[in-house]
């Protein structure tokens, strides 16, 4: 299969850093497929789709930033897991027949900074403190899906680790540094102990596999 090509819509433009785990997932379970991984920066358009329109956002992504697989992003926005389905649901039913089977839904729970929560090393080193002496914890595998504000937990960890203190700490761009975090962190299978994430893999495969026979039947090299 020659390269991949991906795009990704999200809510907001901070969940870009999905980017970085959409790419370390697929290396990690198909290192010999080449891909390139866009973001759809839906802002600067004459008439931008609103957020939730996902009919218009996916159209818009088609015809600006073409793609072979489409991966959209949609908070859960609450810790009950059984909402996953309903949020897939929500988009697919928006979606062109075409695009079924090469769309997939990215739906964090409660929202994706849940997924950031996983590695010390990297928010030290994205407060730019890595060799910081502080002590704090992150929630554990078994509660990280039932933490109820992620964001905040994460933001104020930053701020905490990075040791910076009155209009030091005023100054410190807490969502640069989040940003940071999406791109330290070297290894994210630590997720696999997340239902979201467990659904979101499987749904990362069968996209693949779908394009992969869809490739062949075509002939697309």
């Amino acid at each position: 299969m020659s390269e991949l090509r991906y795009t990704l819509i999200s809510d907001g433009s901070s969940d870009k850093i999905l980017l970085n785990i959409i790419k370390w997932l697929l290396d990690d379970l198909f290192p010999r497929l080449p891909v390139l991984g866009t973001y759809a920066d839906l802002r600067n358009l004459t008439k931008p789709p609103r957020i939730g329109d996902a009919k218009n956002r996916i159209l818009c992504a088609q015809e600006y930033y073409p793609f072979d697989i489409l991966f959209y992003h949609r908070d859960a926005e609450t810790i009950d897991t059984q909402i996953i389905t309903q949020r897939i649901q929500e988009v697919k039913k928006e979606v062109s027949e075409e695009l079924q089977n090469l769309t997939v839904c990215i739906v964090p729970i409660k929202m994706m900074e849940t997924w950031l929560l996983i590695d010390k090393e990297a928010i030290k080193k994205a407060a730019g403190n890595r060799n910081s002496n502080t002590t704090f914890e992150l929630p554990s595998f078994q509660r990280l899906e039932r933490t109820q504000s992620p964001k905040e937990w994460l933001h104020e960890t930053l701020r905490k680790v990075s040791g910076k203190k009155n209009r030091n700490l005023k100054n410190f761009n807490v969502h640069e540094a989040v940003h940071l975090v999406g791109e330290y962190i070297e290894d994210y299978s630590p997720l696999r102990n997340l239902s979201a994430f467990v659904q979101f893999e499987e749904d990362v495969k069968q996209a693949i596999n779908y394009f992969s026979s869809k490739s062949l039947t075509t002939g697309k090299q």
